[in-house]
């Protein structure tokens, strides 16, 4: 499963692709969802999913803008500023999105739903200090 790692060389869509599935195999595997359960459950989460990339990736940017020597004092708070905003607009969306999933799951489901992804993502993230140490 965490092979999907080491395949950095193999242009980011891809290996993106690799990521995915496996995170989706592993909290299938977690979850044991009935079969009335995972259809709904995994249109939510995905919805969640890709709502949650793009917030992550307007923070990226505006960070790098915060961060930014060339840009002027007014110009780096406002950034700050923005940043702390998106990070509530993260927060607004998990809470939302909370609550649609447990619709499909149950409140053990989703705690595992939770545990599953905070050891996804811990895995991921020792493969790839493996990987860049090699």
């Amino acid at each position: 499963m965490l092979s999907i790692a080491q395949n950095r060389q193999g242009g980011g869509g891809g290996r993106m692709q690799k990521i995915h599935s496996a995170k989706i195999g592993m909290i299938t595997e977690r979850l044991n969802l009935t079969p009335e359960q995972a259809p709904q459950f995994w249109a939510v989460y995905n919805e969640y999913e890709n709502k949650k990339i793009e917030l992550k990736k307007n923070i990226r940017r505006t960070m790098e803008d915060a961060v930014s020597l060339a840009a002027t004092d007014d110009k780096i708070l406002a950034a700050q500023k923005q940043v702390i905003t998106l990070r509530r607009k993260e927060l607004d969306l998990e809470e939302e999105y909370m609550n649609k999933i447990l619709r499909t799951i149950t409140p053990r489901q989703f705690s595992e739903l939770k545990r599953t992804e905070a050891n996804f993502n811990k895995m991921l993230l020792e493969k790839l200090n493996e990987k860049a140490d090699n």
